[in-house]
């Protein structure tokens, strides 16, 4: 009687040098995949992958066999002694507040094609876990994906108990200038703006935490302390544009800042096509009509976007769809694109 074979079994384990062409392949597997599903293009350049597989090696030597390596973790899933898949995290906190918990950002997380139904995925991300729990001295911490919508891996991670917290939009920063019909316009933040964007930082911490997104500091008091410490970013270059990021601010008729958001560029590099990415995220908004208050702030990001490049505009760190802030970036021309899912790495 012939006897039964057993599935392999995949195992977690840090990158070895000598298996760079192997991890840079499975990079290039995922690039690929994003830009199908809409995100940036990643490069076709046949060099650009060989640089990256030696820029692996060299870095699997400096970790000699250690996944972690001050806060960046690496991991590679192995299955009969090859790599099929990868995961990256990148630990931190946000914010001052020392009961905000640690976040784990996860990644380049990739399974190729002939190791998945395996566990792979979810063995990763485990791993992952447990090097970020290690990381954050048994504090409270945070994994956190941002996953583009068209991404089927949005069921993946609904299963293994992650929930969003946070969505994504984006807008070609050559849409038509919007035009208000509320006598609001927007601008770049002056030093005198400070109180008013520090009660309106409430109004923001309050929103992330009850859509349930615990990454950031709680809603405080605004005392001299926070005025003081907005004021002096502001003041760095007071009205100039040589600020990064810049805090973007709406105003009504009468000058009162009614909303801000932050904004920033940065170039994307290989292995992505190389580019200008332009982001515009923070929303704290007044109480007011949020399309009204909303639309000025994308319609000013958009130009600032266009004079330095890049040729859209993510919207970051909204509330669900639905909801008046989503709707808002909807109405002033961007389009849903991604989502930020997030769980506790021990729950």
């Amino acid at each position: 009687m012939a006897a039964l074979s057993r599935p392999a079994r995949v195992s977690i384990r840090a990158a070895l040098p000598g298996e760079g062409t192997t991890i840079a392949a499975l990079w290039r597997e995922l690039w690929d995949a994003h830009e199908a599903w809409g995100g940036y293009p990643g490069s076709r350049d046949a060099r650009v992958y060989s640089q990256l597989a030696r820029r692996i090696d060299d870095d699997a030597r400096v970790r000699a066999g250690h996944p972690t390596l001050g806060r960046h973790v690496h991991l590679v899933a192995d299955l009969a002694g090859v790599a099929c898949g990868q995961v990256e995290g990148w630990f931190e906190r946000h914010g001052g507040d020392t009961t905000t918990p640690f976040t784990c950002e996860v990644r380049s997380l990739i399974v190729t094609a002939r190791a998945r139904g395996l566990g792979a995925g979810k063995a990763l991300l485990d791993e992952l876990a447990e090097s970020a729990v290690a990381l954050s001295a048994g504090t409270p911490c945070v994994l956190a994906a941002e996953v583009l919508d068209a991404n089927p891996a949005t069921s993946f991670y609904d299963r293994l108990g992650y929930v969003p917290v946070s969505h994504n939009a984006r807008v070609d920063s050559a849409r038509p200038a919007w035009v208000s019909g509320h006598m609001l316009r927007a601008r770049v933040a002056h030093a005198r703006d400070a109180l008013a964007i520090a009660c309106l930082e409430g109004a923001l911490a309050a929103r992330r935490r009850d859509a349930g997104d615990v990454r950031f500091d709680r809603p405080r008091a605004v005392d001299a302390t926070m005025v003081g410490a907005i004021a002096a970013h502001l003041g760095a270059d007071d009205g100039g544009l040589a600020r990064d990021p810049l805090t973007l601010v709406s105003v009504d008729e009468e000058g009162v800042v009614r909303a801000a958001a932050s904004f920033t560029t940065h170039p994307l590099e290989p292995p992505f096509v190389p580019m200008k990415r332009a982001l515009l995220g923070r929303f704290a908004v007044d109480a007011g009509p949020a399309e009204a208050l909303v639309a000025p702030l994308v319609g000013l990001a958009c130009r600032l976007a266009r004079a330095q490049g890049a040729p859209l505009v993510e919207l970051t760190d909204l509330s669900a769809p639905g909801t008046p802030l989503h709707d808002a970036v909807l109405s002033a021309g961007a389009a849903p694109w991604s989502r930020v899912v997030a769980r506790y790495a021990r729950p």
